[in-house]
């Protein structure tokens, strides 16, 4: 027996089946139960020669925070559209230069690359390879986070051109189509910076063009499914990968252009805590329910015409204009225009384009739809606020409503066939949960109890709960992160304090069952629940203070980027070795007291490791590129 059989390990390692002869090995389901966040070790730690490009980065940082202290930070309102500058400063004062040199040669000599030891067996490195390599099987998503399935490559196939195959949505175009198509696209965007460019920060423009020469080395997005297990029978959802394609520049723009506005619609819900938040402030009369809607296929059944027409509509309004002052209006309505009509895709060996709708995993998708259906409510469905309708909100395509029965059950179900008549009238249709005093919303249990509205955790039938084994590849802080953000959500989103202990109790366990030790998690735990309470007992403005004095910290902060290996010198290492060196040596002016060329002092006060992590098993196990498979292609099962 190997040293790795004497030591924790998962015991709950699974994953989902669905091949025609459940022909997953059991030994191959305990790999895949690891999770697809889970890391393998490099086989090597991290060497010299990749050490330098970090540190010439860090360099660069330093430089700039030198060259510029003493004045006022640029700022892009938070926009993350734009370009890091190549542009090197001046060289720092010689001694904050040799303190830098001191601080490479000293680092640079510890990273030297060896063979390093696996955190998995060779057994399980060879099943590993073999899924790889298997171009009959593959390892698909579950939606909802139900973790990884196995399917034959002809049965995802045929799932995949289930959609597809619907010419009301999808076309299949040739190549040569396809890629005049693209050429066209490309200098269409392009003409839009051009056109547009007094409504554009110069930022946004570099942006979008520098990605559209990127984006031409394979200009295409890719088509996956995501098997919705907790369908019955079993169902696939249909997602584009776009992060690297044609449009998704220009989408990211649309994205971040038309959040302020969705984010101030009546109905919008922002996530579980708001929601949360905003339920226990109600108190509810005798005669209310609550109910939820579902969309069905929200992305696909939108109108493209009807959107485009309806979102153009609503961003010309006068009454918007003045609300909303943020956005070129013209840009913005040509923009959704562009990304809502040029989404092609591959699957396989065949190229698609889409015909109607807005594919989900586009960067804009959600927002487009949010926004699509805010407005038809806004004009609609709002009218039954205080009638029949309490309270109203919507995430996205889930909704949750408060009903007031009448006290006439046939005029109180003629009011339910009203509202829902409404609803299916947007250019949706949508499907109704039954009006009751307890229902399931945004994976929270939702109840009435004594005229409030209380919540706790629901947990789907089919989750794996695959949270990371101990010995995964990851840094050593991890662990705590994942604790601390649960027993906050925990606490965040469950009313009653039994629910709060049980579901503290079931977390606890589940990560016992991940192979994780007791009496190494029962300090994170303790340590958690009483941040968790603290943060819960702030007042909103002073969480606001705090928020922004991080902010301001930040940017008094150097990054070292380096690749994570548990093998390489750990990060105290190196922090004592940048305190020792640059940051407050011996004897000498610590680095944020030391003035620059203006006689301002260096805004440094800490220095930053940022790990950067090798692929995971999801990463390994990628499946949106099919057409590198051998065995049958996609296009000759059309």
């Amino acid at each position: 027996m190997t040293p790795g059989c004497y030591f924790p390990h998962p015991v709950n390692s699974s994953c989902h089946d669905l091949t025609e002869d459940r022909s997953l090995p059991p030994a191959a389901k305990k790999v895949l139960g690891l999770g697809g966040k889970f890391i393998i070790t490099p086989p090597h730690t991290t060497a010299r020669c990749l050490i330098l490009e970090k540190l010439e980065r860090l360099g660069q940082d330093v430089s700039l925070k030198v060259f510029f202290a003493g004045e006022e930070c640029p700022t892009l309102n938070g926009s993350k559209l734009f370009l890091k500058s190549p542009w090197m400063p001046p060289p720092p004062p010689l001694n904050i230069d040799s303190r830098l040199n001191d601080f490479y040669r000293e680092l640079t000599g510890l990273f030297i690359k060896k063979k390093a030891k696996s955190n998995i067996s060779k057994f399980e490195q060879g099943l590993v390879d073999s899924l790889r390599s298997d171009d009959n099987r593959i390892i698909a998503s579950a939606d909802k986070g139900l973790g990884p399935v196995l399917v034959s490559l002809p049965r995802y196939i045929k799932d995949g051109l289930v959609h597809l195959q619907n010419a009301e949505t999808y076309q299949i175009i040739p190549e040569d189509q396809g890629w005049r198509e693209i050429v066209d696209l490309r200098w269409e965007i392009y003409n839009w910076t051009l056109k547009h460019t007094k409504a554009l920060p110069k930022e946004v423009k570099a942006y979008i063009r520098k990605k559209l020469e990127m984006a031409m080395v394979d200009p295409y997005g890719y088509f996956y499914l995501l098997y919705k297990l907790h369908k019955d029978p079993v169902s696939t959802r249909p997602v584009c990968s776009d992060c690297a394609s044609l449009p998704h520049a220009l989408g990211q723009w649309v994205d971040e252009t038309l959040q302020p506005i969705v984010q101030a619609q009546d109905t919008y819900v922002k996530d579980s805590y708001s929601f949360k938040t905003e339920i226990s402030k109600l108190t509810l009369p005798p005669n209310a329910s609550i109910f939820t809607y579902d969309a069905i296929s929200m992305y696909t059944k939108i109108d493209t015409e009807d959107c485009i027409s309806r979102i153009s509509s609503f961003l010309k309004d006068p009454t918007t204009r003045q609300k909303f002052s943020h956005y070129p209006t013209t840009a913005l309505i040509e923009a959704i225009q562009i990304v809502m009509t040029n989404n092609r895709m591959r699957f396989g060996d065949i190229l698609v384009k889409q015909l109607r709708g807005i594919a989900m995993g586009m960067s804009p998708a959600p927002t487009i739809a949010n926004l699509y259906v805010a407005i038809y409510e806004e004009s609609t469905i709002l009218q039954f606020l205080d009638t029949f309708i309490l309270w109203l909100r919507r995430f996205i395509d889930d909704g949750f409503g408060i009903w007031l029965h009448d006290a006439d059950p046939a005029v109180d179900a003629a009011n339910w066939e009203t509202f829902k008549a409404a609803i299916n009238g947007g250019g949706l249709k949508w499907t109704f949960s039954k009006r009751c005093k307890k229902v399931v919303f945004l994976d929270m249990i939702v109840e009435v109890v004594d005229g409030k509205l209380e919540t706790a955790l629901f947990h789907k039938p089919l989750a794996l709960h695959l949270y990371l084994p101990p010995h995964s590849c990851h840094a050593p802080g991890v662990l705590y992160g994942l604790i601390c953000g649960m027993v906050l959500r925990i606490h965040s989103l469950c009313s009653r304090a039994k629910d709060i202990d049980k579901e503290l109790v079931f977390f606890f366990r589940c990560l016992v069952d991940r192979g994780h030790q007791s009496a190494t998690m029962i300090p994170l735990f303790s340590k958690a629940i009483i941040n968790a309470k603290k943060y819960l007992s702030q007042d909103p403005a002073f969480r606001e203070r705090k928020k922004q004095e991080k902010l301001e910290a930040a940017n008094r902060r150097v990054f070292l980027h380096l690749p994570y290996h548990p093998q390489n010198p750990p990060a105290r290492v190196v922090q004592d070795m940048w305190r020792r060196l640059v940051s407050a040596p011996a004897l000498k002016t610590p680095l944020n007291h030391i003035e620059n060329h203006n006689g301002h002092k260096i805004p440094i006060d800490q220095m930053v490791i940022a790990y950067s992590r090798p692929p995971n098993l999801s990463n390994m196990l990628s499946y949106r590129k099919i057409d590198k498979l051998s065995g049958r292609k996609v296009s000759s099962y059309l």
